[in-house]
């Protein structure tokens, strides 16, 4: 008889806790009242938003095709400099300082220097020379080369190289 009331009471103790534990939800049900209030005051402010700003809302367009058009304009006129580059053969970036010299004016070929076994890719504005056993791209010009003047070298012009 002892164990089955000491049953019931823990069975009890069980219910209530449970019971209690449930009817304390910190704050579900307000929850979605609060996100419901909350949804239908954004609607109301939105809505006053816009339309207290039509004026906006026409000039938008208007800007929008405003920018359309100048986008297709400025798509055209760069495929025109492109193009007008690569026929007269011009390399619209910016290279280092040595490679506008006399010597290298106008020229479209790869600048190879002998003596350092090295090449200046003026499409890729870097240079590419051996660095244990393997070809190596860089941006700046390689340490070995610094310092030295670049114009009084000893250069050949090459084209067509698969680098």
């Amino acid at each position: 008889m002892k164990k089955l009331v000491i049953g019931i009471a823990a069975l009890a103790f069980i219910l209530g806790t449970g019971l209690e534990a449930n009817a304390q939800r910190r704050g579900e049900g307000h929850q979605g009242k609060h996100k419901k209030e909350y949804a239908k005051q954004y609607r109301k402010q939105d809505k006053a938003f816009h339309k207290h700003d039509r004026y906006d809302r026409s000039s938008q367009k208007y800007y929008e095709k405003r920018d359309r058009a100048y986008h297709k304009y400025y798509e055209k006129r760069d495929r025109e400099y492109r193009k007008y580059a690569k026929q007269k053969r011009h390399h619209y970036r910016d290279h280092d300082a040595w490679y506008y010299g006399k010597r290298f004016h106008h020229r479209s070929e790869y600048v190879y220097f002998p003596a350092y076994r090295t090449y200046y890719d003026p499409y890729r504005r870097g240079y590419v020379y051996r660095s244990h056993n393997a070809w190596v791209f860089a941006p700046t010009m390689p340490s070995f080369m610094v310092g030295l003047n670049v114009g009084a070298l000893n250069v050949q012009f090459m084209a067509n190289l698969p680098l």
